[in-house]
């Protein structure tokens, strides 16, 4: 490619990074979309910085053989993923990688393929083994499934989230697509599960030096008491989003300790959750570097630095109960290790979450 054509593929993929985050399927900085230059190299979306900041600058161009990149920003960290998927299928020329909401939650339920239907025409969806973001084991975990399943066009990572391969970015949003609706037709077939996600926010607040603001005038006291509790024992806490969503709600009925299903709730929330048994134990139940707490039958306080932290959390927490609850009705599920959280949680903290504010 000229500098012309490099210029008009860096700006096809912002493009086309902000209409799979305007339909939902990319969401905040997660994922990553690439495009093909030559058998060599690859541009590839940056690491922590949301889909409607790029600009073309941004857009890092990738040796797929030993990973050197140019420019000033960093690749996103999955660029071993995306050169393994080039080497191997040598007529993929655009690939899109999401952390979309029912093929994850499918891809946490310990399976090796998804069977389902899109317009009436099975589907079956390969699920990769785990590994932990970023690492070499995860791209060859990647390579050894779409080698194996040479006609697949996307597959699930599991725990993590969606690769959607395409000669253009036409056929592989496609596939996130089409992956989307049916993995949400095989968690209704096999989990019994037709169920919303979304945040559904009751009482939020946050905090203005040592006075509280709270959202709505009317926040009750019992809810005031909560958040008084959660700003006096996290001093590091600005912000806090009541997440009422569905899947929200049923968990704070139901359950008593969540452990993490999926990668990104390791990183933004914690090693696990507990939901207490009545409200007066809420009060223990706010740790340090656990970013909810459940509040019995009223869903769950998400909570951050900021306030686009805090909404992040609820995101993902809406996310993480809709799989916990996928896992339950379906009987099995693959759990990430104690290990595995506690290694991704920390280089969150210390790292990615740095890098995706560096513009606040």
């Amino acid at each position: 490619m000229n500098q012309n054509e490099l210029l008009d593929a860096k700006k096809h993929i912002i493009r086309i990074s902000r209409d799979l985050h305007e339909i939902g399927l990319l969401v905040r900085t997660w994922g990553n979309i690439s495009s093909r230059v030559d058998d060599d190299h690859m541009l590839i979306t940056p690491s922590g910085i949301k889909y409607e900041d790029l600009t073309p600058e941004m857009i890092v161009q990738v040796n797929i053989n030993d990973f050197s990149y140019e420019g000033d920003y960093k690749p996103s960290s999955e660029l071993k993923v995306h050169a393994a998927a080039y080497r191997i299928r040598k007529d993929c020329g655009f690939i899109v990688h999401t952390h979309q909401v029912f093929a994850t939650c499918a891809g946490t339920l310990g399976i090796k393929k998804v069977f389902s239907y899109f317009d009436d025409e099975d589907v079956t969806i390969p699920v990769a083994p785990y590994a932990m973001p970023g690492t070499d084991k995860l791209a060859e975990n990647v390579s050894r499934t779409l080698k194996k399943y040479s006609d697949a066009k996307g597959i699930i990572m599991a725990n993590h989230g969606t690769l959607c391969l395409g000669s253009n970015s036409n056929e592989a949003v496609f596939q996130a697509e089409m992956m989307e609706s049916a993995c949400n037709d095989f968690l209704i077939d096999v989990c019994k599960m037709d169920m919303t996600h979304g945040v559904e926010y009751g009482y939020n607040s946050h905090r203005e030096g040592d006075t509280i603001v709270y959202d709505q005038p009317d926040t009750p006291e019992r809810v005031k008491r909560i958040h008084e509790q959660i700003y006096g024992k996290r001093p590091d806490v600005k912000f806090i989003k009541h997440n009422k969503s569905e899947a929200a709600l049923m968990v704070s009925r139901r359950a008593n300790h969540m452990k993490p299903l999926l990668d990104d709730f390791a990183q933004l929330i914690g090693v696990g959750v507990k939901i207490p048994s009545n409200e007066g134990e809420i009060y223990h139940n706010i740790k340090k570097n656990v970013n909810v707490v459940f509040v019995p039958n009223d869903g769950a306080y998400c909570m951050g630095s900021t306030e686009d932290d805090a909404e992040a959390v609820a995101m993902v927490l809406d996310k993480g109960c809709i799989a916990y609850i996928a896992v339950m009705r379906n009987g099995e599920g693959h759990y990430l290790s104690l290990f595995e959280c506690i290694k991704m949680n920390r280089h969150y903290r210390k790292s990615y979450s740095k890098l995706a504010n560096i513009d606040k």
